[in-house]
């Protein structure tokens, strides 16, 4: 037989879950990921490669004291539009905050002051895309 009680326990079972649900989204939504920041080096001109390459083996310490990581260091470039650099460096931070971080460290700041001695670089930091 059919009791009354059925359906008001289907509209409370169907509400609870919907209400479950309705929080369970919303959480995940709350914990969206910090997006990543890449720092970014062109290096436009070496006037002293042995000098240069002798000065930049500081860098990596310091990056990875920021839990910095390369991405990209030296390798091939193939140009498209406009003058490729003759070197580029990308590292990844996991976030624009520890990018800063790094780039304000005073060990970092002096390793790069002593490499830009015998290289012409652009560089900047730049905001990715949270996953």
């Amino acid at each position: 037989m059919y009791s009354t009680s059925t359906p008001i326990k289907a509209i409370v079972a169907l509400t609870m879950a919907v209400v479950i649900f309705s929080f369970g989204c919303g959480s995940s939504r709350a914990q969206t990921k910090t997006p990543p920041a890449y720092w970014v080096t062109e290096t436009l001109e070496v006037m002293d490669q042995a000098a240069f390459v002798n000065a930049i083996k500081a860098v990596p310490p310091t990056v990875q004291a920021h839990g910095g990581r390369y991405i990209v260091l030296g390798g091939k470039i193939v140009p498209g539009v406009g003058s490729p650099p003759s070197r580029i460096t990308i590292i990844a931070f996991d976030s624009l905050e520890k990018a800063q971080e790094w780039f304000n460290d005073p060990a970092a700041v002096a390793a790069r002051t002593e490499a830009q001695k015998y290289a012409k670089v652009r560089d900047y930091t730049v905001q990715g895309v949270a996953n």
